[in-house]
């Protein structure tokens, strides 16, 4: 009987310190997501590097937090447009690494919502520089983003902001063009109802 006892005792103890680990943990996890300049970097979330390597004053910590961000979701195009963004001030240019990045952030997330609007921004800031695939993966996400409200209040904004006379060229009649498809799939619209 007294083992039994024994046996229900350790038994309690033991469920008593999982839980208590366990609350620790979700604590701590919590803190370091609300916080994530402030807590400890206890868990390897992605939100904590990006926003480290966001507000980080030293290239090299930026590249640092980023490529961990980079490490923990990969398939997060954001995530390589950080990469990109730390490598281009680091180098103070559009280096081949940069490069590279903003080919991986197309690789992982095209369409991405979450990327759209700082990598079209990035990339036609920079439109000069960029590789031709580059623009060709751009030119591509601006069709699609354009099919939607929001994107196409975003683009009349990247148009104002874009100074780079190719650039402006090329982003105008992408903007005709989507506004003329939407037109006629109206006007083929209203056709087959008035059938």
């Amino acid at each position: 009987m007294a083992e039994t006892s024994t046996h229900a005792m350790a038994a309690r103890v033991t469920l008593a310190a999982v839980s208590l680990a366990v609350a620790v943990a979700c604590g701590l996890g919590a803190w370091q997501l609300a916080a994530p300049l402030s807590a400890p970097a206890v868990f390897p979330f992605s939100e904590t590097f990006y926003v480290r390597s966001a507000a980080a004053q030293k290239p090299a910590d930026a590249i640092g937090w980023a490529l961990r961000a980079t490490q923990v979701a990969p398939a997060r195009p954001e995530n390589w447009l950080l990469l990109a963004h730390a490598y281009h001030v680091a180098d103070g240019y559009l280096s081949t690494r940069t490069v590279n990045a903003i080919r991986t952030s197309y690789a992982v997330g095209a369409l991405s919502p979450n990327a759209h609007e700082w990598r079209l921004a990035y990339v036609y800031t920079n439109w000069g520089a960029m590789p031709r695939d580059i623009q060709v993966s751009a030119r591509n996400e601006i069709l699609t983003y354009s099919t939607r409200g929001a994107g196409r209040a975003y683009l009349r904004k990247l148009l104002a902001m874009t100074t780079d006379p190719d650039a402006r060229l090329g982003l105008g009649a992408l903007m005709l063009r989507r506004q003329t498809e939407d037109q006629l799939h109206d006007f083929e619209m209203r056709r087959n109802s008035a059938r």
